[in-house]
């Protein structure tokens, strides 16, 4: 179970690993993720979009086939 920690982030941020270190690495990984999220993330989204709206529709038969291999 998680321990939320408390100061400047208190219940934003979970205790993730057991070493302080390894926390405060994973806090900064998670910060830069997001700021480059907020700058590119419209300019990657209207790309994908470009470019789906672009290839031709073809089925997925490698995803419907491992799914009816689980069943």
């Amino acid at each position: 179970m998680p321990v939320v920690v408390t100061g400047e982030r208190s219940g934003l941020l979970s205790k993730i690993y057991d070493n302080p270190k390894y926390n405060a690495a994973f806090d900064r990984c998670i910060d830069v993720m997001a700021k480059l999220m907020q700058k590119y993330g419209t300019q990657v989204l209207k790309q994908q979009g470009a470019d789906i709206s672009s290839m031709p529709e073809q089925p997925d038969t490698e995803q419907s086939s491992s799914f009816s291999n689980a069943a």
